[in-house]
């Protein structure tokens, strides 16, 4: 029989309660989580350690709880073989290269943060207090993670139940992450100005054009301003969009951005 990590053994009961003002607020609890995920974990243990950040873990040490960290790394395969798994049963047709990108795309921390937070993922957490003063509950990169280790926990749950634990991760990897998988394109593993181009191209057959709004910023306030036009034969301009960024590469980035959302739109 397989057997966890020894430090995944002997944890404390999850679901006693926590007498510390920096416990989650999230109402139900583990439970109330579990229901989220569509995962009944057998051992609840396992989630609550993919909820407990370092931080916590680190004003909390006589309470027998790991950080997280040991569930994100693992959880970091678990995700790519998924996300794998599930775009090659969605573009069938395209080449590995395609599909790498798009795997980039889909586990990418922004991705995953919007995922998080559209699930409530932070509620849940088990911060430190600094953690907690920063916001960490909204933090992308603490979101990210924290999707990862719950991934991780889920196989590891099933696994140790005597359950498929690559079925059970891709279930609630659909619960996470379906519906940003149902409305991805081949192109959206491309660079914003990327795809704009080949909009363009394949709309107008012209190459849009980046122009720099304004004069260059001070040193010690480097915000750039671009927008992106479209310039046709016949002398007509159409702008598609306009950004900022602290370089101006980052604002032309950020200009292709907007105008593929209102195309989008």
């Amino acid at each position: 029989m397989p057997s966890l990590p020894k430090v995944l053994t002997g944890l404390p009961d999850p679901l006693l309660p926590v007498d510390d003002d920096t416990a989650p607020p999230a109402e139900g609890g583990l439970a109330s989580l579990m229901a989220v995920l569509g995962h009944d974990f057998a051992d609840p243990a396992l989630l609550r350690v993919a909820l407990t950040l370092g931080s916590w873990a680190n004003e909390h040490r006589d309470a027998g709880w790991p950080s997280n960290a040991c569930l994100e790394f693992f959880g970091d395969a678990v995700l790519g073989l998924t996300a794998a798994d599930a775009l090659w049963r969605r573009f069938p047709g395209l080449a590995e290269g395609e599909l790498t990108r798009l795997r980039a795309a889909m586990v990418s921390e922004p991705s995953l943060a919007e995922a998080a937070r559209h699930l409530g993922l932070g509620q849940w957490l088990y911060l430190g207090r600094g953690d907690l003063k920063r916001g960490g509950r909204d933090h992308p990169s603490t979101l990210a993670d924290a999707m990862e280790a719950v991934l991780g926990a889920v196989f590891l749950d099933a696994r140790e139940a005597g359950r498929a634990p690559l079925e059970a991760a891709a279930a609630v990897f659909g619960r996470l992450l379906g519906e940003r998988l149902a409305t991805l394109r081949p192109e959206h593993g491309l660079d914003p100005k990327s795809r704009l181009q080949h909009w363009a191209q394949g709309r107008f057959r012209v190459t849009p054009v980046y122009v720099r709004v304004g004069e260059p910023p001070p040193p010690d306030d480097p915000r750039w301003q671009a927008r992106v036009e479209l310039r046709f034969g016949d002398g007509r301009v159409e702008v598609l969009g306009e950004g900022e960024g602290r370089s101006l590469k980052r604002a032309e980035r950020a200009a292709a951005r907007q105008a593929l959302d209102r195309l989008e739109e």
